[in-house]
């Protein structure tokens, strides 16, 4: 019997580095991985909003293809390496301020071109009295540039999030991440329609 085809990502971190450790997961005893390859790593990113179709049409040319691979190998290797720190301390405060995955996530921030920029503000409650913000840029000259996009989010969660609230799903197979924003700090699944309701339905037959 064929594989059913690969469902869409899953954005249910509340935060683009959590939705990047869950671009790998096993719904349903199911493996899928969404950066397989160089084309997939390119939806990703625009799916996750970390950069749009306009930025990322020159890396969809052919003559760029060996590059992105490469990109998109150092972004999967990347992943690897953040997961068993974000594993590490969620669920409690934040100690490991020397841990090897900070230097590499510096190392990366540090390269290529970055600015800062006005420009209109996102946020539409913002509009009437703040009208203009500060944008910090991170153009995107080459593939190699992807990562950079993915260490910033990466960066962003470690330095701003609660890490008392980052929490793995508790479906039994579940792989997913997220970051608990409800307003009593009591989630539990990754979504109701994923593992919410699977676990509901096995404890009403159990019952």
């Amino acid at each position: 019997m064929a594989q059913d085809p690969r469902p869409a990502p899953f954005f249910v971190g509340e935060s683009p580095a959590l939705d990047f450790l869950n671009s790998v997961a096993i719904p349903r005893n199911v493996r899928y991985d969404w950066l397989e390859s160089g084309p997939d790593l390119l939806d990703w990113l625009v799916a996750a909003e970390l950069a749009s179709d306009s930025e990322l049409t020159p890396f969809r040319e052919p003559a760029a293809a060996p590059a992105l691979e490469e990109a998109r190998k150092e972004i999967v290797t990347f992943r690897e390496r953040l997961r068993p720190f974000i594993e590490a301390i969620s669920g409690g405060p934040l100690t490991e301020a020397d841990h090897p995955i900070l230097a590499e996530i510096n190392a990366i921030l540090a390269r290529g071109p970055r600015f800062l920029r006005i420009a209109p503000a996102a946020a539409a409650e913002d509009l009437a009295s703040k009208p203009l913000a500060l944008v910090d840029s991170h153009p995107l000259t080459e593939p190699r540039d992807l990562i950079v996009r993915i260490a910033t989010a990466a960066a962003r969660l470690i330095t701003e999030a609660d890490f008392r609230y980052v929490r793995n799903c508790e479906g039994p197979s579940c792989t997913l991440y997220f970051l608990d924003i409800s307003k009593n700090h009591k989630r539990r699944w990754c979504s109701m329609e994923v593992c919410g309701n699977r676990a509901k339905a096995a404890a009403f037959r159990k019952r």
